[in-house]
């Protein structure tokens, strides 16, 4: 009788980790790649999404002046970037894509080209196991690793090419958001965040992201556990919550699609909520007919005004 409790315990700890494993594998592979339709896209010339061909004049926001460069993160990544530099020594955005992008994406580059012709350094970088940087191991780690990348990008700016932590700030979308509000936990060598789509509070979004690709958001438990044995990753030890405790209060712009079916927007309210909590300053715009990332491309004239605004005001000339 105890031979046979105890095989049924066995099966079963097997049982629990595999479901793990197979969860984790499913929901955490990146292909550590650039999707073949942007591949052939850079700073000087980028395809728009078709849909908006006709209301987007890719052309208008071109940067024939970029450099690639790489500069080192932690577990030996080397990071693969574009730097754009308008002002020497000037105010300089770093630009940050979301899951399984990269700096090649259409809405990474007409972002820079936008804060490019109005006068910011732009430095668009690829996060670990996506486009030209390090492939790791192919999974991306909710931000737990990406959060380095981040910081490496403002000591890279700061150390090697002399920008003033007052004149730096962090721009993010969606994967790219949560690195943006994680990177206080390492540095705060910075002076504003403006984020797209943020997730925020991230047990919640894993259990969100699971029933978005499928599975049970209960299977969250074993492919937590799984992750923290088997490849030393804690998915809830470095958050916004606990990183935005740690940061020097730098202000936050926040756009918000009402329709985002990836993050929901309830994440948007929550990050205003943490923000007041720890009396950071936050300003949000949310749009009831954009999904995700949305309002970058319906509404791309009042994305240039208000980030252009929010820079200016927050960084320092």
């Amino acid at each position: 009788m105890k031979k046979f409790i105890f095989g049924i315990l066995i099966l079963s700890i097997i049982g629990y980790f595999g479901i793990g494993y197979y969860v984790y594998d499913q929901a955490a592979s990146v292909p550590c790649d650039v999707y073949e339709f942007e591949e052939n896209n850079s700073p000087s010339s980028f395809v728009i999404w078709e849909e908006y061909e006709e209301t987007i004049n890719a052309s208008e926001y071109f940067i024939d002046n970029y450099e690639d460069v790489t500069f080192p993160s932690t577990d030996n990544i080397t990071i693969s970037a574009w730097w754009m530099e308008q002002n020497p020594g000037g105010p300089t955005v770093i630009i940050t894509h979301g899951l399984t992008s990269s700096k090649y994406s259409s809405g990474i580059l007409l972002a820079s080209g936008i804060l490019y012709r109005n006068g910011f350094n732009v430095l668009a970088f690829d996060l670990r196991d996506h486009g030209d940087s390090t492939c790791e191991d192919g999974y991306y780690s909710a931000g737990q690793k990406e959060s380095y990348d981040s910081a490496s990008a403002v000591d890279w700016l700061v150390n090697t090419k002399g920008i003033p932590p007052e004149s730096l700030g962090i721009y993010g979308q969606s994967l790219g958001a949560l690195t943006a509000l994680t990177t206080s936990q390492h540095t705060n060598d910075f002076s504003a965040i403006a984020v797209h789509d943020p997730p925020v509070n991230f047990e919640t979004l894993v259990r969100e992201e699971m029933v978005y690709q499928g599975f049970p958001g209960f299977l969250f438990e074993p492919t937590s556990h799984y992750a923290n044995i088997f490849e030393g990753i804690s998915l809830t030890l470095i958050t916004p919550e606990t990183s935005l405790a740690r940061s020097a209060k730098q202000p936050i712009l926040i756009f918000n699609g009402m329709l985002d079916e990836r993050i929901l927007p309830h994440h948007s309210l929550d990050l205003v909520d943490l923000a007041n909590s720890l009396g950071i300053e936050t300003e949000l715009y949310r749009y009831d007919d954009v999904g995700h990332v949305g309002s970058l491309w319906a509404y791309t004239d009042e994305f240039e005004r208000l980030i252009v605004q929010f820079f200016n005001e927050n960084l320092a000339s």
